[in-house]
């Protein structure tokens, strides 16, 4: 696989593009929720639903910011987090993925390469 570098600029210019002031906002407040309240640094499933509500923001979406993949199964939503588990990445479904999560997704796999 091709790892294509980004500038600053470009990264920037794409996430104002792509994301929506709120999300962007709630992105923001995740990172610094969890720099300030998690030993690990990163924003957490439970994290990521109290401040999707506190903005009004697709969990989904926010949550795929930072590898937290929400797919739904029937009746039940399952979370895999492919940032600390990497390995579980091939349990993603992309087709069952909406475009935000897609969108999300792709900019933090970009950024963090």
């Amino acid at each position: 696989m091709t790892v294509l570098e980004m500038s600053p600029e470009t990264a920037r210019t794409a996430y104002l593009a792509l994301f929506d002031d709120n999300t962007r906002a709630a992105h923001h407040a995740a990172l610094i929720d969890a720099r300030c309240n998690e030993r690990g640094r990163w924003p957490t499933v439970t994290m990521v639903r109290k401040i999707a509500a506190l903005f009004r923001v697709d969990v989904a979406e926010l949550g795929a910011f930072f590898g937290l993949v929400r797919q739904t199964m029937g009746q039940r939503e399952v979370w895999t987090d492919i940032v600390r588990a990497p390995h579980l990445a091939e349990m993603i479904e992309p087709r069952n993925l909406s475009r935000g999560q897609l969108r999300a997704l792709g900019m933090m796999r970009s950024l963090v390469g």
